[in-house]
C-alpha cells in the first residue's frame, strides 16, 4: 500500500502514513489514526497527572493520604492500601451495554462510579515509600516520580535501577548522583548531562568512561581533566579542594561558568548510543528500528513512542510509558510489565493480554471498555461473558462506534480507533505533564477542548527566607530539618526532609534554594521537547558556522568545504548549542 496524506481531525496540520504504518495497523486490526502523531501524544499527556498532589481522605478507610486526584473529582479515591486489597474486584460496577447510546457516553458512566487508586503505582511492590506515582519497587524514596527500582532516594523523575540520588531526570543504572540530567550507569555524577559510565564528575556533559574530571564536555576515558585541561591527579585533588563545592555560592558560579563552557563545543544531532540500530527521535537507546521515538531504551519495530524506561518494548505504535516486556501496544498509556496486544487503554498493568479501551483493568485478559477491574477475564464494561458472549458483543460495539460515534463538545468524532476523548480525564490540562510539553495558556487549552483547574498554592507560613540559609553546608544542622523554607523562586514554602539532608552532608553539598517543583521545573528547561526540525550540519570545514568551535582534525567526508549532511533534530535553529551530524561529532570526539 502507498503513504497517504491526511488532514489531522484535530489541528487541521496534514500528516502522513506510510506504507510500513498501514502494515502496523493491519496486524493489530485498527483503522488508521485521523488524529496526527503529535495531537495523538499531546492528548495521551493529557491524562497524565504525575506531579500534581493533593490531599484528601480515602473513600474507602476514611484515612488522610496524598493523591493526584483533586476534591473537585466527584468519583470515589481509594488510597493504595484500599485499592490493591481482595476485598473488592471491580465486578460490584458491572453494567449493561446499551447499543442505544454511544459507547464513550457509557464508559465515562463506569468510570464515575468505581474507586481509583490515590496514586498510580504498585502499591505491593513499595516499601517504606508512602509519597511517590507512576513507581514501582521502589524502596525507603521520597517523591520519586516514574520511577522503577529505585531506593533510598528523593526528588527524581523518569529513573529505572537507581540507589542514593537526589534532583535527578532521566538517569538509569546509577548511584550516588546529585542535580544530573540524562546519567546513565555513573557513579558519584554531580550537576552532569548527558554522561554514561562516569565516576566522580562535576558540571560534565556527554563525556564517557570518564572519571575525575570538572566542568567538561564531549571527552571519552579522560581523568583528571578540568574544562577539557588535562592534570595531573595532585592538582585535580587541589583545585577540587579549593572549589569549595559544599558552598551555595561556588556550586552557582560553576554551574553558569560550565554552561557557556559547552556552549563553545559541538552536539551531536540527537543523544543516543552506538547501539541503536536505524532510529529517529532524540534519546534513544539501545533501540532498533524506533522512528520518531523519544526517552526510550530498548525498543524495537516501533514509532511514536515516548518516555519507555524500562525494556523492552516490541512491535508497538502510539505508546507512552513504560514498557517492561511489552509489545503490540497500540494508542496506549502506561502500560507495561509483561503486557501484550493492548488498544487504546491507560494504567492497566501487570499480565494484560488482548485488552481494548480499559482504564485501571489490573491483571486482566479479553476485557473491552472495564474500568477499576482486576484480574478478570473476558468482561465488557466490568460484565462477565462465556468467551463466546463477549467476542460477539465486543464486535457488535466495535461497529456500532462507527455508526454512531461519541461526539464532544468542539464537535469532534470519537471512533473505534481513537484515544480516549478529552472529557475523560479527570486532569486540568495544566495539571498533567501535557503542560511541560505542549505549554499554552487556558484559553489556549480551553479551546482545544482540554479542561483546566486553578493550582491551590499551600499555605505554610515561611520561618526563614532561602537568603538567610547557610551559604556552606557545613554550617547545617539539625535544625535546618525544622525550618519551612520560602522558595527563592516562587515563594512558596517548602521543607528540607531527613533522607535529602543526609545525602546531602554525605555528598558534601549545599541545600537547595528552590523548592523541589522549582528544580524539576529548572531541570526540565534542559532537556530538548519531543519535537523534530530539519536542519544541517553546522561544520563549515574547519570550524563550526558560527565560528566558535575550532575542528581538532580534518573531516574525511567534506574536508575544508561545509558539511553536506542534513537531519532531523530536536535542536530549534535558534538554539545556541552548535549542532554536528554523526560523522563531524564522531570525528571530533572519539
Amino acid at each position: 500500500m502507498s503513504k497517504e496524506t491526511k488532514i489531522c481531525q484535530n489541528c487541521k496540520n496534514q500528516f502522513t502514513i506510510e506504507p510500513e504504518d498501514f502494515g502496523f495497523y493491519e496486524k493489530i486490526k485498527v483503522p488508521p489514526p485521523t488524529w496526527c502523531p503529535e495531537c495523538r501524544f499531546k492528548r495521551r499527556l493529557n491524562t497524565m497527572n504525575i506531579y500534581s498532589l493533593y490531599k484528601r481522605n480515602c473513600d474507602l478507610c476514611g484515612k488522610d493520604m496524598i493523591t493526584i486526584y483533586h476534591k473537585d473529582c466527584s468519583f470515589r479515591v481509594y488510597c493504595p492500601k484500599c485499592w490493591w486489597n481482595d476485598k473488592w474486584d471491580g465486578t460490584e460496577y458491572a453494567q449493561d451495554y446499551d447499543p442505544n447510546r454511544s459507547f464513550f457516553e457509557q464508559l465515562i458512566e463506569l468510570r464515575n462510579k468505581t474507586p481509583f487508586m490515590a496514586l498510580e503505582n504498585q502499591e505491593t511492590t513499595l516499601v517504606n515509600t508512602e509519597y511517590t506515582n507512576y513507581s514501582s519497587n521502589i524502596k525507603n524514596s521520597y517523591l520519586t516520580y516514574f520511577a522503577d527500582y529505585a531506593e533510598d532516594c528523593c526528588y527524581l523523575s523518569v529513573v529505572h535501577t537507581v540507589k542514593n540520588s537526589a534532583d535527578c531526570y532521566r538517569i538509569r543504572e546509577s548511584g550516588m548522583c546529585y542535580g544530573s540530567i540524562g546519567i546513565s550507569k555513573c557513579y558519584k555524577a554531580f550537576f552532569s548531562e548527558e554522561c554514561d559510565n562516569c565516576l566522580d564528575v562535576y558540571f560534565c556533559k556527554n563525556c564517557s568512561g570518564c572519571s575525575n574530571c570538572f566542568g567538561c564536555i564531549n571527552l571519552r576515558k579522560k581523568s583528571y581533566c578540568i574544562f577539557n585541561q588535562q592534570y595531573t591527579k595532585d592538582e585535580y585533588e587541589s583545585f577540587l579542594k579549593e572549589a569549595k563545592l559544599s558552598s551555595f555560592t561556588s556550586v552557582n558560579s560553576y554551574s553558569k561558568k560550565a554552561d557557556t563552557f559547552w556552549l563553545s563545543f559541538p552536539n551531536k544531532y540527537y543523544y543516543g548510543n552506538s547501539l541503536n540500530v536505524n532510529v529517529s527521535g532524540n534519546y534513544v537507546y539501545e533501540s532498533k528500528n524506533a522512528k520518531n521515538s523519544y526517552m526510550i531504551t530498548n525498543a524495537e519495530d516501533a514509532k511514536y513512542v515516548q518516555m519507555l524506561s524500562v525494556p523492552s518494548t516490541k512491535d508497538s505504535y502510539d505508546y507512552t510509558g513504560w514498557g517492561d516486556g511489552a509489545k503490540l501496544i497500540y494508542e496506549c498509556q502506561s502500560v507495561g510489565m509483561s503486557v501484550s496486544n493492548v488498544r487504546f487503554s491507560m494504567h492497566c498493568y501487570p499480565n494484560i493480554m488482548n485488552c481494548d479501551y480499559s482504564y485501571y483493568a489490573n491483571g486482566c485478559k479479553n476485557v473491552f471498555g472495564c474500568v477499576n477491574l482486576k484480574k478478570k477475564e473476558y468482561c465488557i464494561f466490568n460484565k462477565q461473558y462465556s468467551k463466546e458472549e463477549y467476542e460477539n458483543l465486543k464486535n457488535r460495539i466495535i461497529a456500532d462506534m462507527a455508526k454512531n460515534p461519541y461526539t464532544d463538545s468542539m464537535g469532534k468524532a470519537w471512533r473505534y480507533g481513537e484515544f480516549f476523548p478529552n472529557s475523560i480525564s479527570p486532569f486540568g490540562y495544566n495539571e498533567t505533564i501535557a503542560m511541560d510539553y505542549f505549554p499554552c495558556t487556558k484559553e489556549q487549552a480551553l479551546s482545544s477542548g482540554f479542561a483546566w483547574r486553578e493550582i491551590e498554592k499551600n499555605q505554610y507560613a515561611p520561618t526563614i527566607k532561602s537568603v538567610d540559609l547557610p551559604d556552606n553546608i557545613e554550617e547545617c544542622g539539625q535544625k535546618i530539618l525544622d525550618e519551612i523554607i520560602e522558595c527563592s523562586n516562587c515563594k512558596r514554602s517548602f521543607k528540607i526532609v531527613r533522607s535529602e539532608f543526609d545525602l546531602l552532608k554525605n555528598l558534601n553539598l549545599p541545600v537547595p534554594r528552590q523548592c523541589p517543583e522549582c528544580r524539576r521545573k529548572t531541570r526540565f528547561t534542559r532537556v530538548s521537547l519531543p519535537r523534530l526540525f530539519s536542519r544541517k550540519c553546522q561544520c563549515s570545514g574547519k570550524t563550526s558556522d558560527n565560528q566558535i568551535y575550532q575542528n581538532t582534525i580534518s573531516h574525511p567526508h567534506h574536508q575544508s568545504n561545509y558539511c553536506p549532511n542534513e537531519f532531523e533534530t530536536s535542536y530549534a535553529s535558534e538554539r545556541k548549542e552548535i549542532v554536528y551530524c554523526e560523522q563531524c561529532y564522531q570525528a571530533e570526539v572519539v
